[in-house]
């Protein structure tokens, strides 16, 4: 059976701040955490397929009004998850303890023929990317304002990420 792939990155899971820094159109951390679990289990579709989460997870702070334990969120997130390690993730342990399938700062995928590098901060130039590679990134929320071909960011925040 073959796997589906996704990347997705910055849902930022039980951070308050995120609402007012991104501008998402959440009452409160409980509404933005389950419209983002019901997002991602409404595209991935199946346990065995690949998605890798680009960065900047989720906060540790169940003690928070409208909160929930970061592990109880990666339980109902549908897929085999995959980390690339984003700066608020590099500083938080319970993400980093959580069973993802892989943990890495950068990544370099081929599949099908297509290269693709991971990183949760937009590269300038990355390998293969005169050969055509893609380059996958989170971390500026859609307000990265130069542009270059095959350099996506797919953020929660942008359209391609949503």
């Amino acid at each position: 059976m073959i796997q589906n792939l996704y990347a997705w990155s910055d849902t930022h899971f039980n951070h308050v701040g995120i609402l007012t820094h991104a501008s998402r159109n959440y009452r409160n951390v409980a509404e933005m955490n389950e419209a983002l679990i019901a997002l991602w289990n409404g595209q991935v579709t199946r346990d065995t397929d690949d998605v890798w989460v680009l960065g900047d997870f989720g906060f540790h702070a169940p003690t928070k009004e409208g909160t929930t334990d970061l592990g109880e969120i990666f339980w109902k997130l549908k897929g085999r998850k995959h980390l690339i390690v984003g700066n608020h993730d590099a500083k938080n342990n319970q993400i980093l303890r959580l069973p993802w399938e892989k943990v890495e700062m950068l990544y370099e995928l081929k599949r099908d023929g297509q290269r693709a590098t991971l990183c949760h901060y937009p590269l300038e130039t990355w390998p293969a990317s005169w050969r055509g590679a893609m380059m996958l990134h989170g971390h500026c929320h859609g307000t990265l304002n130069r542009k270059l071909p095959k350099r996506f960011d797919v953020g929660v925040d942008t359209e391609l990420g949503s």
